[in-house]
């Protein structure tokens, strides 16, 4: 890798806002320079620039030299997700259809588990008193059945705001998705009386069946207008600096947005972090031929879950965000509070837990020394010796090894344990969590755990990703080479992806000339927003997915269309590639002979290709095939519970392995901002690309 960046070659930027930290990754082609540092709540832009200041200065360059070279700005941002989390959004009003107020709290009889155990409603976006149900009505088939009044609208919208001091308004009317003109009408009188309150439709976002989804997604839109003001502020800031390109913000799907379009969908973002590095896994897995996976990031508060098929991420078209299951295209992660900020409590059964509160950026772990005084992972590993406090960040930051003592043996004192039990403890349960999220994510898609790598990342992944492996059978675990920055590399790698959906409620067989107009109506539509985004036509490709199901099932399956391409021939064989996702999710002895098929609606992914980083593979004459590293020193690491459960294990350094390079655990291996545990009887060799290659022995 070159020493110093070259600005007359196209610049790659990546950026990642995490709980914790936020990451920046910075490339020329020929070099890949990263920094980390930690993210900054109240002022996003603080932690970005910053990170994005010791990249640049590592690139033996500055920032506001290297900005005008940058022709891609990639940003994974937690600023939706922080208003979810932190519930900060705006106070929002909902119009809907009178009888149907109801809708929202009833919450489909779904029910969440709250810190104690105990199921209890899903939280509360709407306050009940800012629910107002309007006089008019659509058939099932989009007929009007009374009309709107928009007086009505407005004298409904204009008592929210004086007397419940509504900020937003979401307008979601019973089957709106066959026919929107009322919620149309509705928005425009909006619009026109009350011009600086926002106000979304639930059918122009998500014009698809299932009034709860739909309307909760509009709720959501509504909720989190608000988040966008780090976002604009950190453009501003960086555009003031010479960056000459717009941002592009990763959103749920896994591709890229512009910022204009994530003011229309800002809940889109709210899994922007995960997705990119699911994007970016899949990627980087490619390279080595490896298609089926399991990704594992762990973070600083959250570790998170997906899995990649025939080398695309699993996808999904609705999902749970804090709680509230809504409409939402998005890559299928599930995160658990299992990061390296989790922290580590007694409940009231003086039971020791682990997550889901985080310890965050601030005050962060005990060892940080920012005043955090609560046992978190990070603490816990200080303790059993599996992370250097001298050289934590490649020795940019030196922990407080005392202060995790402290901590940890402050959670174990009402147990009659020591620090060092007390560490082994919240390790063994933030890893318990960890196996059955795992395991749940693959038998959610029917898939055997032995025939799919982990692929772990994130800065404390690869400290956990060899046991998980080991307890499900998976036979390796790659780690690559930007393992803690690999979200940040994500977002500087995403094409930009927009979507439109059509409902088409037919069974089979479907009218083709039906499918076709409406295939043609989605096609021209992601095709004008491309073309927004300021995508080239010879960037532009359109995709097609069809959602289907038996008959009366309440879930659909999507599907994908080949070649985008609509006959008598290619509807055959969708129903044919139906049977045969569906018998391998649920077993073919579920599948009901001769049951009827029902094409539910129609999915049009309009994807630019955009300029993006990339990883090249490293000299593979840097070493002989199958040289081993010489190890750089030792350290007492506890691989069992009990005073004399430590071992003395080898320590090699990240930037000593080289393609060609092989060792043998036990050991352990220090990067910049990583650490890779390696256990006995695992085998570590180094690939072409730099990833680190453990094949495990169960």
């Amino acid at each position: 890798m070159s020493e110093q960046i070259d600005l007359t070659r196209p610049v790659c930027v990546g950026v990642d806002v995490g709980g914790t930290f936020t990451d920046a990754v910075l490339t020329d082609g020929s070099g890949i320079w990263r920094a980390k540092s930690p993210s900054t709540p109240g002022d996003l832009g603080q932690g970005v620039l910053a990170a994005l200041e010791t990249a640049v200065e590592r690139a033996g360059s500055d920032l506001d030299s290297v900005l005008p070279a940058v022709r891609r700005f990639g940003l994974g941002t937690t600023a939706v997700t922080n208003v979810l989390a932190s519930r900060r959004g705006r106070r929002v009003g909902l119009l809907t259809t009178r009888g149907f107020e109801e809708l929202v709290s009833f919450a489909r009889g779904r029910r969440v588990h709250d810190d104690d155990g105990w199921l209890q409603r899903p939280p509360e976006i709407v306050s009940p008193e800012c629910i107002v149900g309007l006089d008019e009505r659509m058939d099932r088939d989009g007929n009007v059945v009374l009309p709107l009044d928009t007086a009505e609208v407005v004298a409904a919208a204009r008592r929210l705001v004086d007397e419940e001091h509504v900020e937003a308004f979401a307008v979601s009317f019973l089957w709106s998705f066959r026919n929107p003109l009322h919620e149309e009408q509705a928005i425009a009188a909006l619009a026109d009386a009350l011009p600086d309150i926002p106000a979304v439709s639930g059918a122009a976002l998500h014009p698809a069946i299932r009034e709860f989804e739909r309307t909760t997604f509009a709720l959501l839109n509504a909720y989190t207008q608000g988040a966008f003001r780090g976002i604009d502020t950190l453009a501003a800031q960086l555009a003031e600096r010479g960056l000459r390109v717009p941002l592009l913000l990763v959103h749920s799907a896994g591709g890229s947005i512009s910022i204009d379009e994530s003011r229309r969908l800002p809940v889109g973002l709210a899994e922007s972090g995960p997705a990119a590095g699911v994007s970016a896994a899949a990627a980087v897995a490619h390279q080595l031929g490896v298609e089926d996976l399991v990704t594992c990031d762990m973070g600083g508060t959250s570790f998170d879950v997906s899995v990649v098929e025939h080398g695309q991420p699993a996808r999904r078209s609705r999902g749970e965000l804090m709680g509230v299951w809504t409409a939402l295209s998005l890559v299928d992660v599930e995160s658990i509070g299992a990061g390296g900020g989790s922290i580590a409590w007694i409940d009231a059964r003086g039971m020791m837990r682990v997550g889901p509160h985080s310890a965050g950026a601030e005050p962060g772990p005990a060892s940080y020394g920012r005043g955090g005084t609560d046992a978190t992972v990070t603490d816990a590993l200080v303790v059993l010796g599996y992370v250097d406090p001298a050289r934590f960040l490649g020795g940019d930051m030196v922990l407080d090894a005392d202060a995790a003592t402290e901590a940890c043996a402050r959670v174990g004192h009402a147990l009659g344990l020591d620090a060092r039990d007390t560490a082994w403890g919240i390790r063994q349960l933030a890893l318990a969590g960890m196996v059955k999220a795992v395991r749940s994510r693959l038998a959610a898609r029917g898939l055997d755990p032995r025939t799919h790598a982990i692929f772990s990342y994130g800065g404390c992944g690869a400290l956990f990703t060899p046991s998980i492996a080991a307890a499900l059978g998976a036979p390796r675990v790659l780690v690559p080479e930007l393992a803690s920055v690999l979200s940040a590399f994500g977002a500087a790698t995403a094409d930009v992806r927009r979507e439109r959906l059509k409902a088409v409620l037919s069974y089979f067989p479907v009218d083709p000339r039906l499918v076709e107009k409406e295939a043609a109506e989605l096609r021209a539509g992601v095709l004008d927003d491309l073309a927004a985004d300021g995508i080239p036509d010879a960037d532009r490709r359109v995709e097609f997915e069809a959602d289907m199901r038996f008959k009366r099932q309440v879930w659909e399956i999507p599907i994908p269309l080949p070649d985008g391409e609509i006959g008598d021939g290619e509807l055959a064989a969708l129903t044919e590639a139906f049977r045969d996702e569906y018998g391998r999710r649920y077993g073919r002895g579920s599948i009901v002979l001769n049951a009827p098929m029902e094409f539910v609606s129609l999915r049009a992914i309009g994807i630019g290709r955009t300029l993006k980083a990339s990883i090249d593979a490293m000299d593979l004459s840097a070493v002989p095939a199958g040289a081993t590293c010489e190890p750089v020193g030792r350290r007492l690491v506890a691989v069992e519970r009990g005073p004399n459960g430590g071992i003395e294990v080898d320590v090699f350094r990240a930037d000593h392995l080289h393609p060609g390079h092989q060792l043998r655990g036990p050991a352990l291996i220090d990067g910049t901002d990583t650490t890779i545990w390696v256990p006995d009887t695992t085998t570590l060799h180094v690939s072409p690309h730099g990833t680190l290659v453990l094949e495990v022995t169960t």
